[in-house]
């Protein structure tokens, strides 16, 4: 009987020093993540779609407190994101793919796409981050595919912004695909505003 309680003090003397041994540990992985999946990250630009501003290869860093955050199949928000023209974002693109893309309408707002600009509320935007002589191309004349993706809501060459919902551009117009193809974005599919790049 002895022998036998000295044996199970033994282990959990043992199995407290591990525990003690592995919290720290444990503690770190989980503030690691925590902060990853909901404060700050850095991200690699794969592709030429925000040139000149952003530019393949560049590392940009992404404040994601306030947004909605993808944790598995899951995403969580309780609040809608701030988010103000000329924000560039963070956001699912097509499948499983982030995107880096200009908020250029918010909700709300009309937009119309003509003679080679886009107009918010019938006036044409100071776009200075645009490569000179850049046109900004409707969606019907777009050369781009025009694809579905679930939950996003698809625009003609003019329309309203409802709730909810912002619409997208990048910055190399003519080569990038976007709000033109796949449609307004819900706030639910931001995943961060850009506030460096490297």
């Amino acid at each position: 009987m002895k022998f036998d309680s000295e044996i199970i003090r033994s282990i959990r003397q043992s199995a407290f020093h591990w525990i003690k041994l592995s919290f720290p540990i444990l503690f770190a992985i989980f503030f690691i993540l925590y902060f990853r999946i909901f404060i700050i990250q850095f991200y690699l630009i794969s592709g030429t779609s925000m040139m000149p501003s952003y530019k393949e290869h560049d590392w940009v860093l992404v404040k994601k407190w306030g947004f909605p955050a993808q944790v598995g199949p899951w995403v969580l928000y309780i609040l809608e994101p701030d988010v103000d023209r000329f924000d560039v974002l963070v956001l699912d693109g097509i499948g499983a793919e982030l995107s880096l893309k200009r908020v250029v309408g918010l909700p709300g707002d009309f937009f119309r796409f003509s003679e080679g600009r886009i107009l918010i509320n019938d006036s044409s935007l100071e776009e200075p981050f645009l490569n000179s002589g850049y046109k900004t191309q409707a969606p019907s004349a777009s050369i781009l595919p025009v694809i579905g993706v679930s939950g996003n809501i698809g625009i003609g060459d003019s329309g309203r912004i409802p709730p909810g919902y912002v619409l997208v551009l990048g910055d190399n117009r003519e080569f990038s695909t976007d709000s033109r193809n796949y449609g307004l974005i819900p706030f639910k599919k931001l995943r961060g505003k850009v506030i460096a790049s490297f």
